[in-house]
């Protein structure tokens, strides 16, 4: 028996539910495979935006990375090249402006870990503003490691463009691998040597 037979022997309230099954079929068809693939593209869109997001977070990693190794390059080189005589070179730098340095009392180097700062503190009176910032251009253009750490001006009654001035400048020396072994080894002969006298007492 054919399937067109079967459906004819049916009731008519059995065609009805066939009929009615069919168009939900039909429609669930039509309506769902569009949505189905629609969810699809949106769910590979979604899936696209992240790797772009990720991609475009790596490239901005990378461009910090580069300009972190960058500006540690241009450090280490800076740092290559010892700091001169801070006196002279202050003085030579005012001197290049018209400036003359009457007092400079250089400060006891301090250690830090890895380097040392030394500081020299200068003074200079009735100069005008001009010719300082000249000075203090050319000192933290410099290719050597130091920056004016201290910067005190204040205003003399006459002329206008008249002022005393007290600065800082502060150099930093990096800490060389030979100076590091004398400390290790100074430190190990003085526990060996507190050792030994220990057992000498005893």
């Amino acid at each position: 028996m054919s399937l067109r037979d079967q459906i004819s022997n049916m009731s008519p309230r059995e065609q009805k539910l066939l009929t009615l099954l069919a168009v939900v079929f039909g429609g669930m068809l039509v309506i769902g495979v569009p949505a189905y693939m629609y969810m699809g593209l949106m769910t590979a869109r979604d899936n696209n935006d992240e790797v772009r997001a990720v991609l475009r977070r790596m490239d901005t990693a990378n461009e910090l990375l580069s300009l972190r190794r960058a500006q540690r390059q241009a450090l280490e080189k800076r740092y290559s090249r010892p700091a001169p005589p801070l006196g002279s070179f202050i003085e030579s730098a005012a001197r290049a402006n018209g400036l003359e340095v009457p007092e400079a009392t250089d400060r006891s180097p301090v250690e830090r870990k890895g380097y040392s700062e030394r500081s020299t503190v200068v003074k200079l009176r009735k100069i005008g503003l001009r010719p300082l910032v000249k000075m203090l251009e050319k000192i933290e253009r410099s290719r050597h490691p130091l920056s004016v750490t201290k910067l005190t001006i204040k205003k003399r009654p006459t002329p206008p463009d008249n002022y005393d001035v007290e600065l800082v400048v502060t150099a930093y020396d990096k800490a060389s691998a030979k100076a590091g072994d004398k400390d290790k080894k100074d430190k190990k002969g003085g526990k060996t040597k507190a050792g030994s006298t220990k057992g000498q007492r005893l």
